[in-house]
């Protein structure tokens, strides 16, 4: 999915405030080592805990996590799309992001 990101002139970005060890296990865990090219960014929002996820207003202050959103930010950095999964553990339709920036171009 990234590589039809990128085609489509975006970056896909997978951010969440588990700590770096887990993120990094968590991309071998999903990505042989020949298909980590085709991997989000993954990003740690650990520390300051979840100040990214505060800042976009998707962090879950109970739970301490943030909730699983997609967003879709321009090159002039104004959010053209956003989402936050209705569903526990269900990610946003990136597929259907993707085509959406591919369209608008």
């Amino acid at each position: 999915m990234r590589e039809q990101a990128l085609e489509a002139g975006a970056e896909l970005l997978e951010i969440s405030c588990d700590s770096v060890p887990v993120k990094l296990a968590w991309v071998t865990a999903n990505f042989e080592q020949h298909e980590v090219s085709k991997a989000p960014l993954v990003l740690s929002d650990f520390w300051p805990h979840g100040q990214v996820s505060r800042t976009y207003g998707v962090f879950n202050q109970e739970r301490g996590m943030s909730i699983r959103s997609l967003f879709i930010i321009d090159t002039n950095r104004t959010i053209i799309h956003s989402e936050e999964s209705t569903q526990r553990g269900v990610l946003p339709d990136i597929e259907a992001a993707v085509n959406l920036v591919a369209n608008s171009r």
